[in-house]
Formats: C-alpha cells, structure tokens, sequence
C-alpha cells in the first residue's frame, strides 16, 4: 500500500494546525506548495508545529534560487526536523521564471541535473568532504565562510526533482532521491509513460528502485454535494488542459483533441470558469481526478496508489473558493486519516 501523503496550504496562523491535524490521523507525510508563500518558510511552520509526520515542499523554485542557497536552507530545515524533510524542486515554466523572478530558463532538465548535483555537492562540503562540482550552468568550487563542515555522520536531506514529461523524469531517475508526479496524471500516462522511463533511467544509471521513490500527485476532490465534487475537479483539469505542456498525458489516454478543446475555451472565454467547466465531459473527471463522495473516491483512490510509493494527495484549486477548499481538506482527513 502506498503511503499517503497530504498538500496543504493557507494562512500561517492555520497552516501549523493543519499539519498536526495530518500528523495526528497518521498521514505519511504533509507538503507545502510555492505560490504566493514561500515553500521552505512553509516547511519551518510545519516543522515547528509537528513531530513525526515527514515535511516536503512540492515544490521549491529552483531556478531562482542559488542551489547552494537551497542546499544551506534543506540542510538547516533537515536538522530542525529531525532528518524528517524532504527538498522537493520544480522548475515552473518560462514565462513564470523569467517574467517574474528574472531568472535563466534555458535548457531546464540539463540545469535541474546540475541544480542537484550541485546541491549534493555542497551537502559533502558541510559534512568535511573535499568536493567541488563544476558544470556548464553551476558551479560550487569552495566550502562556505568556516571551511569544510565537520558534521560528518549528518544525515542528507532527501531531493525530489517534479515532472511531467521524459527529459525531467530521466533527470530526476538519474540524480534524485525521487520524483515528484504532477497531480495532472491518468493511470495510462502513468503505467505506459512514466514508470517505464524511470526503470529504464534507473537500470542504464545502476540504481536500484528501492532507492528512489515516486510521489504521485492526484486529484482529490471529495464532497457528500457529488455535482459540486465533480464540477471542482472539472475546473482543475480544465485549467492544466489548456496548457500544451501537459497534451502528453490526454495523448496517452486518447484525449489529445480535448486539449485543443480546453486551449480553445480557455483563450475564447477568458478564463470563464462556467465556460471552461462544460467543455470537460464527465468521463474525463473519471480519468484525471477523484471526485465524489467519500465512499465513491477512497476505494479508487487506494487502488491507483499500487502504482506509486506516496500518494501526495491534493485538491482542486482553480476557480475553487477558500472555502470550499478548505472543506475540501478535512473531507480527505476525514476520509483517509487513519
């Protein structure tokens, strides 16, 4: 059985309550987002607010951070949780890194491969190792302002690198600790594409598949109203389906005309969520997300967790209120704390 793990979100003075909420029903591990806070002063919150339930982002921005700014950040946050934390990178898209942050994107599955290296490489220095990396996009060539570290016997923090498509898969099957599976996935996308890069990824690398994890993100979208369950997980595939980047997982499940659909709607209608919701027919719900009522979505849920080794459970967001999104949570908590 996969373990479970749970992304919440929301103001600081709930964010800790909410994690020991997850703690206290025995999920796996929580995880925190980075929108419009940020992931790693997220994670100290939950640190701080827990004891044994494990801590990742999904996701920290990697580009526009330094990854050895990054490496120093993980490595306090591993210390403060008791080696319970897990680095989770993404690379977000162009215009987001470059628009926003003012930050390099070019060749992204090269630099998320140098980003980690060079964060395992600063991790060796503060454990006293004589280490340097030195690649085409980074470079780590000294130890920080005290010399090497002498925390030899320290355990590493854990990094996770997200994907969607074959290039950031193989990157995170060759230098990570795991894979981050975005939510927007369908079984076939999963069982034709994703777990077949990995195996193959790993073998060519010499790894083993006990050593690296897939935390699959999914869909969740659970109400006892099953019309307003559903229409929430519409609006969330919907949103993912007018971004060309993820044709690759309707294409798998003989979707791709939906994307050219959902593209069109999204653009035509402005961002109309009435406009956008009617364009996803219901099968399409049955093949992106789980909604429902409780007794509907925890049975296949489970099922599709034989897949992975944590199900990073999450629920819909776009055109969703702060309300019902938060209904949303504890109806997981509910249904699936343990």
């Amino acid at each position: 059985m996969a373990k479970l793990g749970l992304t919440i979100g929301g103001p600081y003075a709930t964010l800790g309550v909410l994690a020991g909420e997850a703690e206290k029903r025995r999920f796996d591990s929580v995880w925190v987002a980075e929108a419009d806070q940020d992931s790693l002063v997220q994670a100290s919150v939950v640190a701080t607010a827990t004891e044994d339930v494990e801590i990742g982002t999904n996701i920290t921005l990697a580009f526009p951070r330094s990854p050895v700014v990054t490496a120093q950040a993980a490595w306090d946050l591993n210390e403060l949780t008791s080696d319970r934390f897990i680095v989770g990178l993404g690379s977000q898209v162009r215009r987001i890194v470059e628009e926003r942050f003012s930050a390099e994107f070019s060749q992204p599955a090269k630099r998320m491969g140098e980003y980690v290296q060079a964060m395992q490489a600063a991790w060796a220095m503060m454990r006293g190792e004589d280490v340097t990396f030195d690649g085409d996009l980074y470079h780590v060539l000294r130890p920080g302002l005290m010399g090497l570290g002498r925390a030899k016997d320290r355990q590493l923090p854990r990094v996770y690198v997200a994907a969607v498509g074959p290039r950031m898969t193989q990157t995170a099957a060759t230098f990570a600790d795991g894979m981050l599976g975005h939510p927007f996935v369908s079984r076939e996308y999963l069982t034709d594409s994703v777990l077949p890069r990995i195996e193959e990824t790993l073998a060519e690398n010499g790894r083993d598949r006990s050593d690296f994890q897939l935390a699959q993100g999914v869909i969740v979208s659970i109400s006892d109203d099953r019309d307003q369950a559903i229409r929430d997980a519409k609006a969330q595939i919907a949103f993912y389906g007018s971004t060309p980047n993820y044709r690759q997982v309707f294409e798998a499940a003989g979707d791709g005309e939906l994307q050219t659909t959902l593209n069109h709607v999204f653009k035509a209608s402005n961002r109309d969520a009435d406009a956008m919701i009617a364009a996803v027919p219901d099968e399409a719900v049955q093949r992106y997300a789980f909604a429902g009522t409780p007794d509907e979505v925890k049975d296949r849920l489970l099922d599709f967790g034989q897949y992975c080794d944590t199900l990073l459970i999450g629920g819909p967001w776009f055109k969703v209120g702060g309300k019902r999104m938060a209904e949303n949570v504890f109806a997981i908590l509910e249904t699936f704390g343990r």
